[in-house]
């Protein structure tokens, strides 16, 4: 009986014990702080990085410069062919974006713009100092042969379009006999009445006088203009600078591996594109004006020129035009080999339009080539 009466109070002091808490005691005496640890080092300052570039002053003088460019140009980029599908892609804001987008232009465009900032630039990806969020900014694979493949870093948004669209081979294709019968009314039969039209061609003007028929014949030994547009295309810079486009080919101009983007954007020029002397200074390739250099191809150029017109392979609405750049085309015409080959390089150095700056080298090559060819 005892032993139970043990046993049945230690368990209840137990259960007790576990059951309820007693008050908290006093807190005791605070412990002494420990020693401050060494300060970190600075931090980069604060800054407003979207203000470097987006801030009134800046806005305005991109806005003035690029309002000066042939780029912002409704002449250029909407009245001449802005609208066609296959041309708007370089030819209206519309256009650019879409095959940026696509690849492609589905369909001719019903209004088309002239470029803005927002053509070449796009939403910014990663906001870093060197974003400039271009479009197209991949290696660009040239249009007129297909398979070479360019890569100039900021410079190849400019290439997707400043290239040649067609090569030599276009025209000179036929591995036969061939003759071609064209008309020509109103102020072409001025022109075509003295047409270069091959061993066997021939021009007749009709009894009223107002239609002239051409036969132009192209035995194999011969090469045939086929359009008053023939040629490259208006935009053979970026062939030319990488020694490309003409009936031979050359090397890249390394002198200026910085491209478009050194020379047409440079702090002389900034959203003008126009190539001032002023950032051939900066670049340090150049100390002094290369004018004089420039000046001598531009009268090598002219005298092709007016040899071809001879021949009848281009037409000269303006012979007296300063650097022959100005109202010269070509016309239907069927040439010896050599004489077409000549009238095709002459044709890369004038849709270059840089009398030999883009590529001073490969500009000497095509044209000692043409003038061997017209013996000149």
């Amino acid at each position: 009986m005892k032993k139970f009466l043990v046993l049945s109070i230690t368990t209840l002091s137990v259960l007790l014990f576990l059951g309820c808490e007693g008050p908290a005691g006093v807190d005791g005496i605070d412990g002494v702080d420990g020693q401050d640890g060494a300060q970190g080092p600075a931090g980069a300052d604060g800054n407003v990085t979207c203000l470097s570039c987006h801030n009134n002053v800046t806005q305005e003088v991109i806005a003035t410069e690029f309002a000066a460019s042939q780029h912002s140009s409704g002449a250029i980029a909407v009245d001449y062919a802005g609208g066609r599908s296959y041309c708007a892609e370089c030819h209206s804001h519309e256009g650019f974006l879409e095959f940026a987008l696509t690849g492609d232009v589905a369909a001719d465009i019903a209004n088309p713009s002239a470029w803005e900032c927002s053509t070449c630039h796009a939403i910014h990806t990663d906001f870093a100092a060197d974003d400039y969020a271009f479009r197209l900014g991949d290696a660009v694979t040239l249009i007129a042969d297909g398979t070479t493949v360019v890569d100039g870093a900021n410079n190849n948004i400019c290439l997707n379009c400043h290239q040649s669209r067609r090569n030599v081979g276009y025209y000179d294709k036929y591995t036969a006999d061939t003759t071609f019968t064209r008309t020509f009314t109103g102020d072409d039969i001025a022109v075509y009445q003295n047409a270069a039209v091959g061993p066997g061609g021939s021009k007749t003007l009709n009894g009223t006088g107002d239609t002239l028929t051409v036969v132009f014949d192209v035995p194999t030994t011969y090469a045939y203009i086929s359009s008053t547009h023939a040629g490259p295309h208006h935009s053979a810079q970026g062939n030319v600078w990488q020694g490309l486009g003409g009936v031979t080919d050359g090397t890249p101009y390394a002198a200026h591996d910085g491209g478009c983007v050194e020379c047409h954007m440079g702090p002389e020029s900034g959203h003008s594109f126009w190539p001032e002397e002023g950032n051939c200074m900066v670049t340090g390739c150049h100390t002094s004006s290369k004018e004089s250099s420039l000046d001598a191809f531009a009268v090598r150029v002219a005298a092709a020129a007016e040899a071809l017109e001879g021949l009848h392979a281009i037409h000269l609405d303006d012979a007296d035009n300063g650097y022959v750049y100005g109202n010269i085309h070509p016309v239907y015409a069927s040439l010896p080999k050599a004489e077409f080959n000549a009238w095709w390089n002459f044709m890369v150095l004038l849709e270059d339009r840089s009398r030999g700056a883009h590529n001073p080298t490969y500009f000497e090559t095509l044209l000692t080539s043409i003038e061997t060819d017209l013996g000149l």
